[in-house]
C-alpha cells in the first residue's frame, strides 16, 4: 500500500516546512518507490509510492488537475474500464487509477465516490470550494487517519506517523478498549482520543469553516434479486467470484494467498490458479502460504491443504507451529494497538519475512467469507422471515426440520433463533440473551456500566434499513467483517498489500438481495458457494461440513507460556486503569491453564496487557530523554514520546477502578 499524507491549516497561514520534511520522510517508509510534494500556503500534501500493478509505474503524485485540484490516492480501482468509457474524451491519455479517479471527481464531483469500485483512501483538494475531501472504500482495506483541531487538520494512512507529528500529549480512549474487549473497534476508532480515522464508505470535508462526515456508499434495503432456479443462483454467483478474485490478481508481480484448507481460502486459491493458468490475469504467478498446527492435532489442516495443493499442481510455503509457537512472541517496542492477532504474531512475521525475501507484495486472504457466505448454519434467518411474515403453518415445518437437524429441542430452537433476535436491544440485555451471556465475568463491574459492555456484545445494529430480519442478519454480518477489515490488525505485521476477495463490492451487494434459503440450508452452510465452485473444488474440501479451529493450539500455548503470562497478569495493567478485576481474571486465567474452553476469552487480555506495558515503557523513556536534552519533547517523534498514561499514574494512588474519562466525540 502507498503511504499519503498532509496538513491544511484553517486560518490560512503558512505550513510548516519541518512538519512536511518530517511527515514526508516518515511516510518514506512505507513507500519505497517513488513520490513528491505539493505545497500551497495553508496546504501540503505528501505521497509516497508502494507500486504493485503495471499501471502504478506510471502514476506521478501527488496529481495536479488543469483546475488545480490536487489527489493522493492509495488503492486499486476495479471499474477501469467502465469508467474510461463513461468519461470519454474527458480522460486524458493517461490511463493509471490516479488519472482516472482525478478525471472522475472533474466531471461528476463528490458523486464520483459512488462509481467507484475497488478499496482505497485518497485525500482531494479543491481550490474552488477551498475544501479539502478524504475517503475511505466500503470496506476500510486501506488506512487513513486523521488529527484535528481549532487551526488545522493533519492526515496520514500511518496512525504512527501521525501521533509522531501531532505533538500533543496523547491518552487512551476508553470507548475504543471497551470496543476492542467485547466485540471490535468501531471503524472509525483509535485507541487515542483526538485522533480519528475516515469511516469506510465515507468522506470527511474539510473547509475553514466547517467538518462534515459525508456517506457515500450502502446496501440497499429495497433492492432484491429473485431467479426460477438455483442453476441461476450459481451462475450469477461463479460469475462474480470470478471478477472479484481477477481484480485481486490485478499485479506485475508473483501474488501469495492464504491457504487454511478451508472453503474460503481454498476457494480463492483454485480460482486464481484458474485464472493464472489461463492466462486470464494480470499476476504471472501464484504461491500459497499456510499455517500448519503439527504440534495440535485438531487444529491441524494439512490433509485439507495438501488436497488444494494436489489440485493447482504446486505445493506452498509452509510455516509450522513448532517452529513459530503460537504466543511465543509479544512485540516489546511500542506497538500501535492492541491486536489480537499478536497471538499468532510470530507467524505473521514469518510470512511477511518470506514474501520480501522473493519481493512479493500482494497477499490474498480470505477475511469476510464467514459473514458475506454464511459459515454458521443459523436457522434464524429463516425463522424470523417466516416469523414476521405470519407464516405459522411453514414456520411449525421448518421448525422441525431445523430441530432434527441440529438436535435442539422444538421450543428452545423457537425462543433462541427465532423470538429473542426480534426483541429490543434493551430488553435482550436485561434477559442476557444471546450474546449477551457471554460477557466474561473478569471485568471490572464499574467498566460494564459505564461503558454498556452488555449492550456492544450484541454487535452492530443495521444502519440501512432492512425489514425482513435474514436481510438485517446479512447487513450486520457485513458491518461485522468491515469492521474487522477496519481495525488494521493484519496491516501492521505486513508491509505488503493485503486483497480481499469475499469483500469486493458487487459479491456484497449480490449476497445481500438474494433469499435467504440460497445462502444457507439445514445441514448445508455456505449452500450457495458450494453449488456454483462444485467443479473448482478438491472433493475433500467440497464436502467438509465445519472448519479448522485453532483452539487447541491456543490451550496448549497457554499451557506453555503459563508461567511467564502469569508473571504478567499477576499485576495486570489492564486491572489498573480498571478495565478489569484483578482476582476474577486469574481465576479465569488459572481455569484455562487447566482447558477450559469458557476461559478463552482471556486470551483477548492479553494483546491490551502488552500494549498497556509497551506505552508505559515509552513514557518512561520520554521522561528521562526529556531530561537529557531540557525540552518537552522530541521534534521527531513528540506525540509518542510524551507522558501520556495519567490514569495510570491515579490508578497507582487509591485502590478504586479509573475515573471515567470523557467520551470520544464523532463528527
Amino acid at each position: 500500500m502507498s503511504a499519503i499524507g498532509g496538513i491544511f491549516n484553517f486560518d490560512n497561514g503558512p505550513v510548516d516546512d519541518d512538519l512536511v520534511r518530517v511527515l514526508a520522510s516518515q511516510l518514506a517508509k512505507r513507500g519505497p518507490d517513488s513520490g513528491g510534494n505539493v505545497r500551497l500556503d495553508s496546504l501540503a500534501m505528501v505521497y509516497r509510492a508502494f507500486n504493485t500493478t503495471r499501471e502504478s509505474h506510471n502514476e506521478r503524485q501527488p496529481l495536479v488537475s488543469s483546475r488545480g485540484q490536487i489527489l493522493c490516492w492509495d488503492g486499486r480501482l476495479d471499474n477501469r474500464e467502465e469508467l474510461i468509457t463513461n468519461l470519454g474524451e474527458e480522460l486524458r491519455d493517461d490511463r493509471s487509477d490516479a488519472d482516472i479517479v482525478m478525471a472522475a471527481y472533474m466531471k461528476w464531483g463528490f458523486d464520483c465516490l459512488s462509481r467507484i469500485i475497488g478499496t482505497f483512501a485518497f485525500s482531494l483538494w479543491d481550490p474552488a470550494s477551498r475544501s479539502l475531501l478524504l475517503a475511505r472504500d466500503i470496506i476500510g482495506a486501506h488506512d487513513l487517519y486523521y488529527q484535528r483541531n481549532e487551526k488545522r487538520v493533519i492526515w496520514a494512512s500511518d496512525l504512527r506517523v501521525l501521533l509522531d507529528l501531532s505533538g500533543i500529549e496523547l491518552e487512551v480512549d476508553d470507548e475504543y478498549i471497551a470496543a476492542y474487549l467485547t466485540r471490535l473497534p468501531d471503524p472509525w476508532q483509535t485507541p487515542f482520543k483526538n485522533f480519528e480515522a475516515v469511516p469506510p464508505a465515507h468522506a470527511v470535508v474539510f473547509t475553514e469553516n466547517s467538518v462534515v462526515l459525508r456517506r457515500f456508499w450502502a446496501l440497499n434495503p429495497k433492492r432484491e434479486i429473485r431467479y426460477k432456479t438455483d442453476a441461476e443462483y450459481e451462475e450469477h454467483f461463479r460469475h462474480l467470484f470470478t471478477q472479484a478474485v481477477k481484480c485481486c490478481l490485478r499485479s506485475d508481480r508473483p501474488v501469495w494467498s492464504d491457504l487454511s484448507g478451508g472453503l474460503d481460502s481454498s476457494s480463492i486459491v483454485c480460482m486464481a490458479d484458474h485464472l493464472i493458468k489461463n492466462g486470464e490475469a494480470q499476476a504471472p504467478m501464484l504461491e500459497t502460504v499456510s499455517g500448519i498446527r503439527d504440534e495440535s492435532k485438531s487444529s491441524n489442516e494439512l490433509k485439507f491443504i495438501k488436497a488444494v495443493e494436489e489440485r493447482i499442481g504446486r505445493q506452498g510455503h509452509h510455516v509450522p507451529e513448532s517452529l513459530f509457537p503460537v504466543l511465543s512472541q509479544q512485540r516489546t517496542e511500542s506497538s500501535i494497538m492492541p491486536n489480537v492477532l499478536d497471538i499468532f504474531g510470530a507467524y505473521h512475521e514469518e510470512v511477511n519475512r518470506l514474501m520480501e525475501e522473493r519481493g512479493a507484495r500482494v497477499r490474498l486472504c480470505g477475511n469476510g467469507g464467514d459473514e458475506i457466505l454464511n459459515s454458521s448454519p443459523d436457522p434464524g434467518a429463516e425463522l424470523g422471515d417466516l416469523l414476521v411474515a405470519g407464516n405459522m403453518l411453514k414456520l411449525h415445518r421448518r421448525l422441525r426440520t431445523w430441530s432434527f437437524q441440529q438436535k435442539k429441542p422444538y421450543v428452545k430452537l423457537l425462543w433462541d433463533d427465532a423470538l429473542q433476535p426480534m426483541l429490543p436491544r434493551k430488553l435482550r440485555v436485561m434477559l442476557r440473551a444471546g450474546p449477551v451471556k457471554r460477557l466474561p465475568g473478569w471485568f471490572n463491574p464499574e467498566f460494564v456500566k459505564r461503558m454498556d459492555l452488555r449492550d456492544r456484545m450484541l454487535g452492530p445494529n443495521d444502519v440501512f434499513g432492512f425489514r425482513w430480519p435474514s436481510q438485517r442478519m446479512q447487513a450486520i454480518g457485513f458491518l461485522s467483517a468491515m469492521k474487522e477489515v477496519a481495525a488494521g490488525y493484519c496491516r501492521i505485521f505486513q508491509n505488503t498489500e493485503i486483497r480481499l476477495p469475499l469483500l469486493h463490492q458487487p459479491l456484497i451487494e449480490f449476497m445481500q438481495t438474494i433469499p435467504c434459503e440460497q445462502r444457507t440450508r439445514p445441514g448445508e452452510t455456505r449452500s450457495l458457494q458450494r453449488r456454483a465452485l462444485r467443479d473448482l473444488l478438491p472433493p475433500e474440501i467440497l464436502k467438509r461440513k465445519g472448519k479448522g479451529n485453532p483452539i487447541e493450539a491456543i490451550f496448549r500455548a497457554g499451557y506453555r507460556e503459563y508461567p511467564r503470562l502469569h508473571s504478567v497478569l499477576s499485576d495486570s495493567y489492564a486491572a489498573r486503569f480498571g478495565y478489569v478485576d484483578q482476582a476474577a481474571l486469574m481465576a479465569s486465567f488459572q481455569r484455562l491453564r487447566h482447558g477450559d474452553k469458557r476461559a478463552i476469552e482471556v486470551f483477548r487480555i492479553i494483546p491490551l496487557e502488552f500494549w498497556l506495558r509497551s506505552l508505559e515503557r515509552l513514557r518512561i523513556a520520554g521522561q528521562n530523554r526529556c531530561r537529557c536534552n531540557g525540552s518537552a519533547g522530541i521534534a521527531t517523534g513528540s506525540g509518542m514520546t510524551k507522558a501520556f498514561l495519567r490514569r495510570n499514574a491515579q490508578n497507582r494512588q487509591r485502590s478504586g477502578p479509573a475515573n471515567p474519562s470523557s467520551e470520544k466525540t464523532t463528527l
